[in-house]
């Protein structure tokens, strides 16, 4: 699943900026898991940075960072959905 991160502020002392997700950026979720600390929330791991095991006890981004992406394509066949609009949700 495709989202893209609205929220990149906040980011804890124990996360280096090269592991920290960037707004505006569209990441790919490769798991989804309730999180720990932060009860009710879901916790994502991505496919195009990672929490290193040196973060901990930080070990997902928080769902709360990301818009839903969905693509809009019409009915021509001749249209591939690289060529789709992003809208986000």
């Amino acid at each position: 699943m495709k989202v893209l991160c609205i929220n990149d502020t906040d980011k804890p002392v124990k996360i280096s900026e090269e592991n920290w997700i960037k707004q505006g950026k569209i990441y790919t979720v490769i798991e989804v898991t309730k999180m720990g600390l932060q009860k009710g929330q879901l916790g994502y791991k991505l496919a195009e940075v990672s929490i290193p095991e040196k973060s901990f006890p930080y070990e997902y981004y928080s769902s709360s960072r990301f818009g839903f992406l969905i693509e809009i394509t019409d009915e021509n066949p001749e249209i591939s959905t690289k060529d789709a609009d992003l809208d986000i949700f």
